[in-house]
């Protein structure tokens, strides 16, 4: 919803201003275990289950119910801030295409395949990060702290791609974050204690805070903001589906060839092919909006 409502109030520096929300969101996901814990290790679960849920009621409610305004006009503000220009519509109505029109594009399905095969791969190297880097030879607490250097990569990857998909075509650094994230799951054969875990977690993370920025932008560049929020349920639909299959498709791959490194070559295939298809798929023209 963040991200959608970002669309609404921003179109000149969208780019900027998603990249600066997903590189927020990624911190907050990535602290949040940390505090759990903290929670967890002085109060016990249930006092911590018991906290968080009161954490929702008095901090996230209230903040959705009157911190949230879908548009600017909502509060008598404007796009970007700027006041329109004498005789111009103050409250224009939002354009865009309808959601069974953008369906019936190559672009919306060359999204939702980098959106599907980041959240499959990532969901399922990450689920079995322990095990996989183990094989490695990285300690279980070498494995975990792999962690660290994604979540860094993220939040920086997700601020370059908000001010590069600003002055770049979206399909270029869709193009980017599917080619990083398939080096990221090659390199995963290679890593061994060092330098080249850390450089496997800044690929993997890189490619995740990339392609989350990208994907806020490129949807309402594409098909308007009119329907946007129906556009980006469906894309995220495929996105939840696709993430129940990574763990299961590398914990099969590892049980038919008794190493995980056989079976990451053949996943590396789909944020390839996924590349391939952002690449070469026609971009729709902002005229057709409406």
């Amino acid at each position: 919803m963040a991200t959608t409502t970002v669309a609404y109030w921003f179109d000149k520096r969208r780019g900027l201003a998603l990249g600066i929300t997903s590189a927020v969101g990624t911190a907050g996901i990535s602290l949040a275990p940390l505090l759990v814990e903290r929670l967890v290790s002085t109060y016990g679960w249930r006092q911590a289950w018991a906290i968080e849920g009161i954490a929702v009621w008095l901090i996230v409610i209230p903040l959705a119910l009157f911190g949230i305004r879908n548009r600017p006009a909502d509060l008598g503000q404007h796009v970007d801030g700027i006041t329109p220009l004498t005789g111009a519509a103050v409250d224009a109505p939002l354009t865009g295409w309808p959601l069974r029109r953008a369906l019936r594009t190559g672009a919306f399905w060359a999204v939702a395949a980098c959106l599907a095969a980041s959240s499959m791969l990532t969901t399922g190297l990450n689920f079995h990060q322990i095990a996989l880097l183990g094989e490695r030879g990285l300690t279980p607490v070498e494995a975990a702290a792999n962690f660290l250097p994604q979540t860094a990569a993220a939040l920086l990857a997700a601020l370059a791609a908000g001010a590069l998909i600003d002055r770049l075509p979206p399909k270029t650094v869709l193009t980017a974050a599917m080619t990083i994230l398939a080096c990221a799951v090659l390199s995963a054969r290679l890593v061994e204690p060092g330098w080249t875990a850390i450089g496997y977690g800044l690929l993997l993370g890189a490619s995740g805070g990339l392609l989350r920025a990208v994907e806020s932008a490129t949807l309402p560049r594409y098909f308007g903001t009119a329907h946007l929020g129906a556009i980006r349920g469906s894309a995220h639909t495929i996105t939840i589906a696709a993430s129940a299959f990574g763990p299961l498709a590398i914990s099969v791959g590892h049980d038919l060839t008794g190493r995980y490194g056989t079976a990451l070559i053949a996943l590396a295939g789909l944020p390839a092919a996924a590349a391939l298809a952002a690449l070469l798929v026609r971009t729709p023209r902002s005229a057709d909006h409406g």
